[in-house]
């Protein structure tokens, strides 16, 4: 049986995990993406993959938590500042390698939780977005534009609408007043942004492994986005309607294991998009449900 941890050793969902493998009698090998290449050694050649001088042999499953090779990383932010090109490079490097030994890995038959693919749709929101569409799934409606007309003409139908970046890292944020003003729409020509009619309502985060949901909760905030000021997090049920659009969520972006984001409101429950590598660690904190096991038993299925 072998299974490999793809992620920073200090991560507690890869902590986790490990924790929960062991519990069932599987072992795991962690490949620590937050210190390669700095702090770590990985070399691929025809004959296959070292880490830190131990051969790798092609694993049967590989949880992907993350390539932590984005260059606007915080731990890396005074190396960016002061050499922008050579981070640019680097990362791109990074990626390039990581991918690549986790496609290869594919090919050999390992099951990837997820795939390279499906961790994209992180920064690629329309595809994804457009995925849960064609399958039938209730997404609010949304718009991607660096056009101000189109945007006005949309916010007309809308009544009231949230903006976010199109390939990710940063909170929600409602649509002001003082956000169409002309100085502020003059930004739209330099990047375009995501907007979508605006939802109210409880957020719910279900996660799914395999082929069923494994927990759920409401998570309240004062905030419209929870992730900058989370409140109360309960268990909850999901209805029979909603179970089946987390599963289907899951289906169609093609992810094994995902964090499902909900919205329930008087017009019915909308989906909001499914996460790729879900942080979990403190949601079994606050909730008392367990995902870690799930997960693990998922990537034992697997072996």
């Amino acid at each position: 049986m072998s299974i490999v941890l793809l992620g920073g050793t200090e991560d507690p969902q890869i902590r986790r995990v490990a924790t929960a493998l062991e519990a069932r009698g599987a072992t795991s090998h962690v490949l620590d993406t937050a210190c390669f290449p700095e702090r770590d050694r990985l070399a691929m050649s025809e004959g296959g993959a070292r880490h830190l001088g131990r051969l790798l042999e092609a694993p049967h499953a590989v949880y992907v938590r993350g390539l932590a090779c984005h260059p606007l990383m915080p731990s890396l932010a005074q190396l960016f500042d002061e050499h922008p090109r050579r981070v640019l490079s680097a990362m791109e490097e990074k990626r390039a390698l990581l991918e690549s030994l986790l496609l290869i890995w594919q090919a050999q038959g390992a099951r990837l939780v997820n795939s390279p693919e499906a961790n994209a749709q992180h920064s690629r929101k329309l595809y994804q977005l457009a995925l849960l569409q064609r399958a039938g799934l209730p997404v609010p409606p949304w718009l991607a534009t660096n056009d101000a007309p189109a945007l006005r003409e949309h916010l007309a139908n809308w009544g009231s609408a949230v903006y976010k970046p199109l390939a990710g890292g940063a909170t929600v944020r409602r649509v002001t007043g003082e956000d169409l003003a002309p100085d502020r729409l003059e930004q739209l020509a330099a990047a375009p942004v995501l907007f979508q009619k605006c939802i109210t309502g409880v957020s719910v985060r279900a996660y799914v492994a395999g082929d069923r949901v494994v927990a759920a909760a409401e998570i309240h905030s004062e905030e419209l986005d929870y992730r900058r000021a989370e409140g109360a997090v309960a268990t909850t049920r999901l209805s029979a309607s909603e179970n089946a659009m987390a599963l289907l969520a899951a289906h169609t972006c093609r992810m094994p294991f995902t964090g499902v984001d909900f919205i329930r409101s008087a017009e019915g429950t909308w989906l909001l998009e499914c996460n790729p590598s879900p942080m979990f660690a403190v949601f079994e904190e606050k909730t008392g449900l367990d995902v870690a096991g799930p997960l693990a038993d998922l990537l034992i299925a697997a072996t």
